[in-house]
């Protein structure tokens, strides 16, 4: 039994003296814009005008129908420390998460039959200084973004990066127009803020000394027991 408990004391020592690895991390954020612009494409997307009724719908950019826009971003890099091991790294990209505002201009695009047959036709006019309200969403063209990994360094490498834009485009109307319906349409741009976030977690590499004093709390072990058996 005094063997026992001499091995357990011993054993209980050497794995406290051990040090432990410690994970780390680094983040690095930069960001950029890019310039969209776009129109509204086809009847599906166009807004509804009517001197009758008083209605104006806003020509739309939606489902079946995305405007897209490009960019390519630079690389970016960052460095673990020497002699760590990169564990994980991801890149994001950060839209933002309410409308983006930008300008826009309303066209009168295609005219409906009129209330009256009978009566002229005049087409509403919009101003020239219109508004677009757009959602930015990330395009899967841009693919699977991975980091590139090279010892100590972690880098994006240059991204191709593909945008969905999707919302109205608005005007002010100039004049109403008398006896007409019809469609139109519209077209505008956008300035849009992103960011790339590369995010790296590392460790450090363990060291041979903690091998070392492993072996030697073995080699006491034996010795400790030795001497416990022969007293």
């Amino acid at each position: 039994m005094r063997l026992t408990a001499g091995l357990i004391t011993a054993a209980a020592m050497v794995l406290t003296l051990t040090p432990l690895a410690q994970a780390d991390s680094i983040q690095l954020s930069v960001s950029s814009s890019f310039t969209a612009s776009f129109d509204s494409p086809n009847d599906n997307f166009w807004g509804e005008y009517s001197t009758v009724k008083g209605l104006f719908d806003r020509p739309s950019l939606g489902p079946g129908y995305y405007p897209r826009a490009s960019t390519t971003f630079s690389n970016i890099s960052v460095f673990v420390p020497s002699g760590d091991f990169v564990t994980s790294a991801t890149i994001h990209i950060l839209l933002p998460t309410t409308t983006v505002h930008g300008t826009g201009v309303v066209v009168v695009k295609q005219a409906l039959p009129p209330p009256d047959w009978n009566a002229p036709q005049i087409a509403p006019t919009f101003g020239i200084n219109g508004w677009s309200d757009v959602h930015v969403d990330l395009d899967e063209e841009s693919g699977i973004l991975l980091p590139i990994i090279n010892g100590d360094e972690v880098s994006t490498g240059n991204l191709n990066l593909y945008f969905d834009v999707m919302g109205f485009i608005s005007d002010t109307v100039n004049t109403p127009g008398v006896n007409w319906d019809g469609y139109i349409g519209g077209s505008g741009s956008i300035v849009s803020p992103y960011t790339v976030q590369l995010d790296v977690t590392y460790s450090p590499v363990p060291e041979p000394s903690s091998i070392a004093l492993l072996g030697t709390g073995l080699v006491g072990l034996a010795g400790f027991a030795r001497r416990k058996f022969l007293s």
